[in-house]
This record gives structure tokens, sequence and C-alpha cells, in this order.
């Protein structure tokens, strides 16, 4: 159900995306990422178009921390800064992360083998919803939203495809003013 990939960095870090719907306590595992209290990046699965998308993040975040070179405080705030193609790291928070009227999210953890499977454990106690397997994602998708928020145009995905053009645009965060 769950998607697992190990990043490129030199501890070979487990990324698992974990897909949850009909979400209940929203508001109430807010609460518990402001306490600290949850080991995971809790992102709103309409504003994602494939799980590649996610693991450029989870990749570009896990590389800044080696490098020291986070801009926010923890690993899993800047897995969600890294969607962003903006630098206001409120503003990633907002678009990106766990809204209290939430009823789906994507966790994603991070770890080794071992870490992962205990905060996965952990990550399904907290969120009072149901696991559902990552390829029901692309249903959940706002493309419209998402061509928005990137700025991509029809023109562009005539060359492409949506999620081409938005990891583009994550990567290139620090060189593009858009």
């Amino acid at each position: 159900m769950a998607f697992s990939v190990v990043l490129e960095d030199e501890a070979r870090t487990v990324c698992r995306l974990v897909l949850f719907t009909k979400v209940e306590n929203a508001g109430q595992v807010r609460k518990l990422i402001l306490a600290g209290e949850v080991e995971a990046s809790l992102i709103k699965p309409q504003m994602v178009v494939a799980p590649f998308q996610v693991v450029v993040a989870a990749n570009r975040a896990v590389r800044a921390q080696a490098l020291g070179k986070m801009a926010t405080r923890s690993l899993y705030t800047e897995v969600i800064f890294n969607l962003s193609t903006k630098k206001n790291i409120t503003n990633a928070l907002k678009t990106f992360g766990l809204g209290d009227e939430d009823k789906e999210v994507l966790a994603v953890v991070l770890g080794t083998e071992e870490e992962v499977e205990a905060r996965v454990t952990k990550i399904t106690q907290q969120i009072s919803g149901k696991v559902v397997a990552t390829s029901e994602l692309a249903g959940l998708t706002q493309e419209a939203q998402v061509r928005e928020l990137y700025k991509v145009t029809p023109e562009e995905l005539t060359a492409g495809s949506l999620l081409d053009a938005v990891v583009s645009r994550m990567a290139c965060r620090d060189f593009l003013v858009l």
C-alpha cells in the first residue's frame, strides 16, 4: 500500500509515502505536529502530481541536512518547503502542509528501514483515517490548482507532462523568479 524508495544520500535514507483518506482528526494531528510529536511530513495530496515529486523534495531535504544548509528547523518541514517554488517557508507550509479540515493526507516518513517502520506504525496510530494505496494519489490531485501554483502553461504541457514541469520548477527554485 505504501510507496518506498531509497534516497541518493550517503546514509541511503528510506523514504516511505503513506496515503490516508477519510481523516477525521486533522486539527488534532496539527497540534501534535506543533508539539513535535509527529515524525513525518504531512502533505495535502491535492497538491501532489505523483510520488516522484515528493521524492525529489525529500532527496533535497536530506542533502540539505547532510550539508548543514537547511532553510527550516526540521527535516520534515524541509521536505514540505522543497515542494514550493517560493522561498517563503510559511507560505509553503500553508500551501502544502496539513490543514485543520483536511480529509486526505500524504505522510512522508524518512530514516533507516527500522526507523521508518516504527514511525509509520506511530503515524498510523496518530491519524484517524483509512490507509489506501498510493496509486490513489492521482485521483486526489487538483491539477488546475497545481498548474496555477506552479504557473504551468498549456503550451508547456504539449512538450512534457505536468510532473515534468512541477519537478523542474521545484529543482530550480533557487534560480528562478516566478
